[in-house]
C-alpha cells in the first residue's frame, strides 16, 4: 500500500469522525478499526467500537468537576486551563455500554454476574484484547477505554472499560461487564462507576498505571444490572443503549 493511500484513509477516517462527533479535537491515539461484534441468530447484535464510545464524550455541554483539583490548577498556566478544561471534557471520560441492536430488550435485573464461576479455569477457547482509544492527557496522567473478550466452553465474558488517572487529582474506571451462560437464553450486564481523589488510594505509585489493582482500592460510586433478552424479528442496530432502556 503506498503512503499516499494511506494517507488518504488516515484522513477519510479523520473527517468522518470530526464530522460526527462534537468535539474540538480526538484522543492523541484512536483505533477506528478494533471492532468487537456479537451477531445472535436472530439477528440481534451488540457492537463495541471507538466512534460510538467517544460520542459519549461530553462537548462542554456539561464540564465535568474533578475533585481535590486545586492544586493542580496551581501548577497549570492559564492558557492550559482555558484549552483543556472550558473547552470539553479533556479527559475524554464517557460511560458508554456497548451498541446494542432494537430487537434486544434490556430490563432490571436482581441477577448478578457470577464472578467465582469465572474464577473456575477453563479452556479459554477465543480471546481478544482491543483499545479503542487511548490519550495522555498532555503527560498529566491517562484516560483510556478497551474491551476485552474471552470465550470458555461454558460461557463468555465481556470487559469494556473506561480508565482515567490525572496525576496527582483523581482516579476514575467505568467498567461494564457482560456476562452469558451458554445454558442460559439471557445475557447479563453490568455497569460500574468507581472515582476517587488521587490520594485516597494507597498503593505504590508504580501500581497507578495498572487499573486492575487500583479498582479494588475506589469506592462504588453509581451500578447499574441489567438484563439482556432477544425478540424474534427486526435487527436494525441503534447508535447507543438508551432507547432500548427509555420504557424500563
Amino acid at each position: 500500500m503506498s503512503n499516499f493511500s494511506v494517507l488518504s484513509m488516515f484522513y477519510t477516517l479523520y473527517t468522518r469522525y470530526s464530522r460526527t462527533l462534537d468535539l474540538p479535537h480526538l484522543p492523541e491515539m484512536v483505533f477506528p478499526n478494533n471492532v468487537l461484534t456479537l451477531v445472535h441468530p436472530n439477528g440481534g447484535k451488540i457492537e463495541f467500537n471507538t466512534l460510538d464510545a467517544l460520542k459519549t464524550v461530553s462537548n462542554g455541554k456539561h464540564s465535568i468537576k474533578v475533585a481535590c483539583s486545586e492544586e493542580w490548577r496551581e501548577t497549570r498556566s492559564p492558557d492550559f486551563l482555558e484549552e483543556k478544561i472550558k473547552a470539553f471534557d479533556w479527559t475524554f471520560s464517557n460511560d458508554y455500554k456497548g451498541t446494542v441492536s432494537e430487537n434486544i430488550f434490556i430490563n432490571p435485573t436482581d441477577e448478578r454476574i457470577n464472578m467465582e464461576k469465572l474464577k473456575v479455569k477453563e479452556k479459554i477457547l477465543f480471546y481478544q484484547d482491543l483499545m479503542l482509544y487511548e490519550d495522555e492527557l498532555h503527560d498529566n496522567g491517562i484516560s483510556s477505554c478497551t474491551i476485552k473478550i474471552r470465550v470458555m466452553p461454558s460461557c463468555f465474558f465481556i470487559l469494556l472499560r473506561f480508565f482515567l488517572r490525572v496525576d496527582n487529582v483523581m482516579i476514575r474506571v467505568n467498567d461494564t461487564r457482560y456476562y452469558h451462560d451458554f445454558s442460559t437464553d439471557y445475557i447479563l450486564r453490568e455497569f460500574s462507576n468507581k472515582e476517587c481523589a488521587f490520594n485516597h488510594v494507597r498503593l505504590p505509585l508504580t501500581s497507578f498505571g495498572d487499573p486492575n489493582l487500583l479498582a479494588p482500592h475506589m469506592p462504588l460510586k453509581s451500578a447499574q444490572y441489567e438484563k439482556l433478552t432477544f425478540t424474534i424479528e427486526g435487527n436494525d442496530v441503534s447508535t447507543s443503549d438508551e432507547k432500548n432502556t427509555q420504557d424500563m
